[in-house]
């Protein structure tokens, strides 16, 4: 049964703390150089999934040649290993060395929102390092919650779920917990802001959406709770430059005034559109391995069933 615990989740999760030990063993330059060769490497054990990344880049980028889409999609797998690397080290740092390696452009407006109790949601995705920004939010002394997935291994959803929020923070399980849509509009209504990552294939509830030209399937969670509750929806994009990690809080988008399908598919629609902008900018900072279009086939379906939603 899923979320329950078991010897051979206790085997992996006792791996996983040997390879996080390891890690932090290595200067914070090597770790991140071992992780990006562990992932990289992982291709060849794994070259279905691989061949699976390459085929859904050159669908989203047919100009580019055979070339070009290898090289993405070895930087985006190489991206893996260098996010656990650099998340076992930053979890483990003070504050102002943190602030060394992460930063975070924008900060203020996440802040003010904070200050003045308007609550506002954090539109964030798997790009670049996207568990940094988690961190860095708290550093940085915003008071915010994450809208997650818990892990099917209970030992490594724990420690994950610790090290997230060692700098203060809080998670509602969107697939365990007991209507974590009604908890996030608690957090909500307290003026509070909330993370949530909808750039993965959604399994229910969905809103089917044209992403890098091909339909997937989106959750409507930061659409319906940014009209509910009337807040501001915080895009926050993860970039690398001169060797640190730099979160840019760009300006908050307003969600529609009335409640409606067809406005929260709209608004969907726009949150999405940041996605494809950041993806378009830098492909192989996007977590490809993820079959994004798993549901393609149903949604295309959908569309022509509905041509008023297309």
């Amino acid at each position: 049964m899923r979320f329950q615990k078991t010897p051979s989740h206790y085997i992996q999760y006792l791996g996983l703390k040997t390879v996080c030990f390891g890690l932090r063993l290595l200067p914070y330059s090597w770790a991140v150089a071992a992780g990006r060769f562990a992932t990289g490497s992982v291709r060849f054990v794994m070259p279905k999934r691989f061949k699976r990344t390459m085929y859904d880049i050159q669908r989203a980028f047919p100009d580019k040649s055979p070339k070009e889409v290898h090289e993405i999609a070895l930087e985006s797998w190489r991206n893996m290993g260098a996010i656990l690397s650099e998340f076992i080290h930053l979890t483990a740092m003070k504050p102002q060395k943190f602030k060394q390696y992460v930063d975070i452009i924008g900060a203020e407006k996440m802040l003010d929102a904070q200050t003045k109790k308007t609550g506002g949601i954090i539109h964030i995705g798997h790009f670049t390092n996207w568990e940094a920004f988690g961190l860095a939010g708290a550093v940085w002394g915003v008071d915010k919650a994450v809208l997650a997935q818990r892990v099917d291994n209970p030992y490594v959803d724990e420690e994950t779920n610790r090290l997230r929020n060692i700098f203060t923070g809080r998670t509602f399980y969107s697939n365990h917990e007991d209507k974590p849509f009604f908890a996030s509009m608690r957090w909500l209504k307290k003026g509070k802001l909330l993370g949530i990552l909808t750039d993965q294939n959604a399994t229910s509830s969905e809103v089917w959406v044209r992403f890098m030209g091909r339909v997937a399937a989106f959750s409507p969670i930061t659409a319906l709770l940014a009209i509910k509750m009337q807040v501001p929806v915080f895009p926050v994009q993860v970039v690398r430059k001169m060797g640190k990690i730099v979160c840019i809080v760009h300006d908050p988008l307003m969600p529609p005034k009335e409640f409606s399908q067809e406005s929260m598919r709209q608004f969907t629609k726009v949150l999405v559109g940041c996605y494809e902008d950041w993806l378009k900018e830098n492909p192989a900072s996007w977590l490809w391995a993820h079959n994004r279009w798993k549901r393609e086939a149903e949604g295309e379906r959908y569309l022509k069933e509905h041509p008023n939603e297309a």
